[in-house]
């Protein structure tokens, strides 16, 4: 069932406009067929194309735009303030703050979409538990940073780290809550609601920035406390203005918690190992080689992200699109939704991979002028590679979610991680960061190759019973429990 973006409600039994594609497809049909009895209302034409110009997809897309350009804007302000040992240092540092959002997806925010359908008390009773346990997260990653930085502070670390660390500890919460705010957004499939937040975001984040560099107060520390900053005054806002939504009440918590944890530590121990997949390569070469080469490897997969707004942004309406298509037409359904979805992403993520064969070097030049970033153009190819084989797993990762049934991508992406762990240790030794690249590439392939033999597996075969119409009965999803037909 879709969504109202704007006034919040079920659009399933409005406007036969609910379906704009299908609707142009069956003018422009009748038109052929019976040229004389059937004009094109032209204006309903363009009506149901904005529909999709302007749908869930393209909001969604354009909000990771902003975030994915935003986080990319601010590692090449970075880059030009700093060295790349500092630069290295900063990766890091996003990557434990990446993880920590990833903890909090896995464990609250996902649940929250799967099971938001059937809560337990009111709505918002659900909604407010989420959002305790949100806050008892950012309450641990303060703790756990700060013994953290004090630990480094008393084995005589250097003082870049110890800074950078007590940043984050004072980052993460504000972090959390806009992330949190960011994917309640998405399970209620409000698109326009996340962009206008990341937007405030990405705004304030990118002033703050530049005026550190500008004032040569730039380093590791102070550009994790400017993402903090911006990221605390949007979320404190957006949770002002959301208050309504939100009922916390000390009775619903433990039995929200309860029944968030049953799913929610396996998709916990799955971002584990994606987080693993993604930053192991970073961890591996700043042990064995050096910061120096942990920032130029940062700079080549900054390129291969330029792929990052159209992944994620698919991946985050795949998700409630996932399990909406099992509640109103079952396996078959789900089944053609995520092959679709896979053969899209493949189509679009092999033309950029095309794209970066013929112009990473030019980008790398454009964007990082140092004399250590030149010559890596081979590199930025096959992580982009990596990033393309990655596209191609998400829609058999939210298929195995929701059906309940993430145990399977947790063993898939331990398959991953272990091998990009082996093969960039073995790889690296002769080829140096060009092996790293390549025990990226085959370790996330592997990963895939086991999601979708994984999903594959669980989803049985197409039955020949199956209603024709299923599409039709998504308007009246929200009528079954997600787990029906899934024992």
């Amino acid at each position: 069932m879709d969504y109202d973006p704007i006034n919040h409600g079920s659009i399933a039994e409005r406007t036969p406009a609910r379906r704009p594609a299908a609707f142009v497809a069956r003018t422009f049909i009748a038109g052929h067929e019976d040229a004389g009895m059937a004009r094109i209302d032209i204006k309903r034409v363009w009506t149901a194309l904005l529909q999709i110009i302007l749908g869930h997809h393209a909001l969604a897309l354009a909000d990771q735009a902003v975030v994915s350009g935003a986080s990319f804007l601010t590692l090449i302000l970075v880059s030009r303030w700093t060295n790349p040992s500092q630069l290295g240092l900063y990766s890091i540092g996003i990557s434990i703050l990446v993880s920590s959002l990833a903890v909090q997806y896995a464990l609250v925010s996902l649940p929250y979409t799967i099971q938001h359908h059937h809560p337990i008390g009111t709505p918002a009773e659900h909604a407010g538990s989420s959002l305790a346990q949100s806050g008892l997260l950012s309450a641990l990653g303060i703790v756990l940073l700060a013994v953290t930085a004090l630990g480094l502070s008393t084995q005589g670390a250097r003082p870049e780290l110890v800074a950078m660390t007590w940043a984050l500890a004072a980052t993460v919460p504000f972090a959390l809550l806009r992330e949190f705010g960011r994917f309640y957004a998405f399970a209620h499939l409000r698109m326009g609601t996340a962009l206008m937040l990341d937007s405030a975001v990405a705004a304030m984040q990118l002033a703050a920035i530049c005026w550190l560099g500008s004032s040569g107060r730039m380093s590791p520390a102070s550009a994790c406390a400017a993402i903090g900053g911006a990221c605390a005054l949007t979320g404190v806002v957006w949770l002002y203005l959301s208050r309504a939504n939100f009922a916390i009440g000390a009775g619903q918590l433990p039995a929200a918690t309860k029944q968030g944890w049953r799913l929610g530590k396996w998709l916990f121990a799955s971002q584990i190992t994606v987080s693993l997949q993604c930053y192991v390569t970073y961890w591996l070469l700043a042990f064995i080689v050096g910061a120096t080469a942990t920032g130029v490897y940062a700079a080549c997969m900054s390129i291969a992200l330029f792929a990052n707004p159209l992944m994620m942004g698919i991946s985050h309406t795949l998700a409630p699109k996932s399990i909406l298509a099992l509640k109103g037409g079952g396996y078959a359904r789900l089944r053609r939704e995520a092959a679709r979805a896979s053969f899209l992403l493949a189509i679009a993520m092999g033309l950029f991979c095309l794209a970066l064969l013929f112009a990473g070097e030019h980008a790398m030049r454009l964007l990082y002028p140092g004399v250590e970033y030149a010559g890596n153009h081979h590199i930025v190819v096959v992580l982009g590679l990596g990033m393309l084989a990655s596209a191609i797993g998400i829609p058999a990762t939210y298929g195995l979610t929701s059906m309940e049934r993430p145990q399977a991508t947790v063993w898939a992406g331990s398959i991953g991680v272990f091998l990009t762990v082996v093969l960039v240790c073995s790889l690296m030794t002769n080829w140096g960061l060009f092996g790293a690249a390549c025990g990226f590439l085959a370790g996330t392939v592997a990963g895939v190759v086991g999601l979708w033999v994984a999903f594959l597996t669980c989803v049985p075969p197409v039955r020949s019973q199956q209603d024709p119409n299923a599409d039709a009965a998504l308007g009246h999803a929200e009528d079954t429990p997600i787990g029906a037909g899934l024992t």
